[in-house]
């Protein structure tokens, strides 16, 4: 990944490339992650271990997210699959710490923990001992995510972290397959970077597999989906998109319609395949309703194509981000403050039409039949 540190010279902005640093080994990266675990995900987690010793190993990283599941985290400096870490161990090893720590119960956990804070505190590792901000691990959880969590209610999944400078494109279609199978799994590259400019070091990530939370969020946290207003939604749209996305039935064309995320994948030959239309109803989650473009491929030719069409989208009255490269990538969004609007018949009928406006646009961008 190439990465640029970005300077104010007069009225004018320089655009320095930075040098990449090869991290040394993986005490150096375990070392890194640890002090800033912000880094290593798109969203909050809380290191509760280091190389604790399970029935199958030691682990590098042990985490929590903000649901109670337990993270564990692979390290491996350089490329994944590379080293004392084939391409099957490399995703092997976390799945035998995640069985063994299946069982798990908060008791266990907690004298994880506990071992963590007196290695913290003995000066085995050098980091803050705000790293350990309580006693034990449930009031840790408070005091980390903001909201409580019961003794049983730790634990409930286990996910699986790869981090590597570079992901191969083995270790991605085997965590692909994997992740189709049910196990969730995410690969993230890790790289360093230093400046000729200033004296500092950049870290650079980038999340090349991934999965949605929706997969690893327990019942308790579960957002309510609305196939009945999907369907009422897909009833709306699919007279006016027919003929432009080739499907001659709704039910071919629209995928996942009972889940958080269901989406429209065209059949249109000049289209991309990975490139789909979702609705996201979120209203008791995030507060919105959106209407999206969403990116399952790895063609960086697609998300260029996209971005070169930004003034087209905006004219249409889409936001388009320059640096998202899977969920939301174009969007149109609707604040709501309840789920009164889900029953709402001009506001679904807006909704509907933005979306046929959405994949129109999409299509004429993609295809010969809008240029």
């Amino acid at each position: 990944m190439r990465t640029f540190d970005l300077a104010q010279n007069n009225s004018e902005f320089a655009a320095d490339e930075l040098a990449r640093s090869d991290i040394r080994n993986e005490s150096v990266l375990e070392s890194l992650l640890h002090a800033n675990p912000q880094t290593i995900l798109d969203e909050p987690v809380f290191i509760f271990g280091r190389q604790p010793a399970v029935d199958t190993g030691i682990l590098d990283l042990l985490a929590l997210d903000q649901y109670g599941n337990l993270l564990v985290i692979e390290l491996k400096v350089g490329q994944s699959g590379s080293g004392s870490a084939s391409e099957e161990t490399i995703l092997s090893q976390p799945q035998n710490y995640a069985q063994s720590l299946e069982s798990h119960t908060y008791d266990r956990l907690d004298d994880i923990y506990q071992n963590y804070r007196e290695d913290i505190q003995s000066g085995r590792w050098a980091i803050s001992d705000a790293a350990v901000p309580t006693d034990d691990l449930q009031s840790a959880f408070e005091a980390v995510f903001g909201e409580p969590l019961e003794p049983d209610e730790f634990n409930p999944d286990q996910r699986m972290v790869i981090v590597a400078e570079q992901i191969t494109s083995r270790t991605q279609r085997n965590a692909r397959y994997l992740l189709d199978q049910g196990l969730n799994i995410q690969c993230i590259e890790i790289q360093r970077f230093n400046s000729d400019v200033t004296d500092h070091a950049v870290l650079a990530t980038n999340t090349v597999v991934d999965h949605h939370l929706s997969r690893v969020r327990p019942d308790r946290k579960l957002n309510p989906i609305y196939p009945d207003v999907v369907r009422d939604l897909v009833e709306r749209v699919f007279p006016e998109l027919q003929s432009v996305v080739r499907v001659d039935r709704p039910e071919t064309a629209f995928q996942d319609i009972e889940s958080h995320r269901p989406h429209l994948r065209s059949k249109h030959p000049d289209h991309p395949d990975d490139l789909v239309y979702t609705l996201y109803l979120r209203p008791v989650e995030w507060g919105y309703v959106i209407v999206a473009m969403d990116y399952w491929g790895e063609d960086d030719e697609t998300l260029e194509t996209l971005r070169r069409n930004a003034e087209l989208f905006e004219e249409r009255g889409f936001q388009i981000s320059q640096d998202r490269t899977r969920d939301r990538i174009v969007r149109r969004n609707w604040e709501v403050d309840s789920t009164d609007v889900l029953s709402d018949d001009p506001f679904l009928e807006e909704v509907a039409n933005e979306f046929v406006n959405l994949v129109k646009t999409g299509h004429e961008v993609f295809t010969d039949d809008g240029q």
